[in-house]
C-alpha cells in the first residue's frame, strides 16, 4: 500500500534509512516509518552495505558533536565583553540554530559578563560620585 512518503523513502541513502528506522520513537510520522521499512526491505541490503551506511551514520554524528562542543573564539568573547548588546544575543540564536551549541551558550555568557561588567562600572561611578 503506497503513501505520499513512498517517494521521499526512494531518494534516501542506505544511511538515511538505518537512521530513521533506528530513531527515537515519535520523531517520524508512521505513515514515513512504514515507507522508510518497505524501502529498506525492498533494497535488500547485504550486512557489508548495512555495516558500511552505519558507519557513515557514525561519522556524521561525530561530526556534528564535534561542531557542538566547538569553542567560541577569544575575539568574539572580548566583543561580547565590550560591546554587549540584543544583537550578540541574536548570533547566540543562529550559532544555536545552526548547531554550535558550545559557542552559542559562550557567547550568551560573555554578553552577561560584558553587561555585568558596565553595569558595575556605573554603580561605582556613583558611589565615587556620592563621595
Amino acid at each position: 500500500m503506497a503513501n505520499e512518503f513512498d517517494a521521499v523513502m526512494l531518494k534516501r541513502t542506505d544511511a538515511d534509512l538505518i537512521n530513521i528506522l533506528n530513531s527515537p520513537a515519535g520523531d517520524y510520522q508512521p505513515a514515513a516509518l512504514e515507507s522508510a521499512k518497505r524501502e529498506f526491505e525492498r533494497r535488500s541490503l547485504s550486512q557489508e552495505q548495512i555495516t558500511e551506511a552505519t558507519q557513515v551514520i557514525e561519522k556524521k554524528h561525530q561530526a556534528n558533536l564535534e561542531q557542538a562542543n566547538e569553542p567560541l573564539g577569544v575575539l568574539a568573547k572580548m566583543v561580547a565583553l565590550l560591546f554587549p548588546g540584543v544583537l550578540l544575543l541574536v548570533f547566540s540564536f543562529t550559532y544555536k540554530a545552526e548547531g554550535y551549541d558550545r559557542k552559542a551558550k559562550e557567547l550568551r555568557r560573555w554578553t552577561l559578563y560584558g553587561v555585568l561588567f558596565y553595569f558595575s562600572l556605573v554603580i561605582i561611578e556613583s558611589i565615587l560620585a556620592s563621595l
